[in-house]
């Protein structure tokens, strides 16, 4: 199977991932600096030769931000780098962003890279770990776990809303590390695996139960009318099937936004959240009523 993130291997360690940076000059530096521990006689010119550059000293130019690279000579560079797929998408991208002058332009560049590693940080949980997905407590207990000082069925139940027992949360625990999404650490647990999940080949009627609950859950807090932080915003309109497939495509580029914006969030989480994003028909076609 191809790996999305095209880390490539020399003599089995990996060169440097571009999914990890946002400075294709530090990205350029770094790459340079381990192909080059890994094979001693690699050097500009080995570089300039295989990407069909006259001068050598055009990489270290480009590295060091003395010159830029044009869109022929990000081509170059992507053959020199190995970089395919995802990853020289991805790296065009970098570029771009590395040398837009104009501020709008630069930040749409950035929420582009962002969505991107996001999307690559996302874990997928196989049918062997659809436990996980079987009740709302498991993905929170998960968060609390990793996010409290010290953890503790007591403390994680003392925060939970809604409540939940004592021995929910316990049993909840030990799923979670026999699954191998909470790993115990000596300063406490960590995730076992990336730290957002999206199942893999889980049976559907296990996620629609899911969401069934969580759809509860929604109900119940704006019931109650009592967390300021609850928001919950709606509205119904008629709509072609033209745009239907607009707004899913909408709804799923929110997400892979809020995933973004937590993913690069460096403040100390302050609480664990539901996000829901759906689309609901509520009649059958205007058009074909059969």
């Amino acid at each position: 199977m191809n790996d999305p993130t095209n880390a490539r291997k020399d003599h089995g360690r990996e060169l440097p991932s571009i999914f990890g940076y946002l400075d294709h000059r530090v990205f350029l530096r770094e790459w340079f600096e381990t192909k080059k521990s890994l094979s001693p006689s690699y050097s500009y010119r080995v570089f300039a030769r295989k990407a069909g550059f006259a001068s050598h000293a055009f990489f270290s130019e480009v590295m060091q931000g003395r010159r830029n690279l044009s869109e022929d000579s990000i081509e170059k560079f992507l053959l020199a780098l190995g970089l395919i797929g995802l990853a020289a998408e991805f790296f065009r991208q970098l570029v771009h962003y590395g040398q837009e002058s104009n501020p709008g332009r630069r930040e749409e560049l950035l929420s582009e890279l962002l969505r991107t590693q996001a999307t690559l940080a996302v874990g997928r949980v196989g049918k062997q770990q659809e436990a996980y997905f079987s009740h709302w407590i498991h993905p929170v207990v998960r968060e609390l776990a990793v996010q409290l000082p010290s953890p503790t069925p007591e403390s994680i139940a003392s925060r939970l809303t809604p409540a939940a027992s004592l021995e929910e949360i316990r049993h909840s625990l030990e799923l979670l590390e026999a699954l191998g999404l909470l790993v115990k650490e000596p300063s406490g647990w960590d995730y076992g695996v990336g730290a957002r999940l999206t199942p893999g080949d889980v049976p559907q009627e296990i996620l629609r139960n899911l969401k069934r609950q969580y759809l509860m859950t929604v109900q119940d807090r704006i019931a109650t009318g009592s967390d300021s932080d609850v928001h919950a915003s709606s509205v119904i309109l008629s709509v072609s099937r033209n745009r239907i497939g607009k707004i899913r495509n909408l709804l799923e580029k929110t997400r892979q936004e809020i995933l973004a914006e937590t993913a690069t969030d460096d403040d100390p989480a302050e609480r664990v959240v539901l996000v829901n994003v759906q689309m609901v028909p509520l009649t059958r076609s205007l058009q074909n009523p059969s």
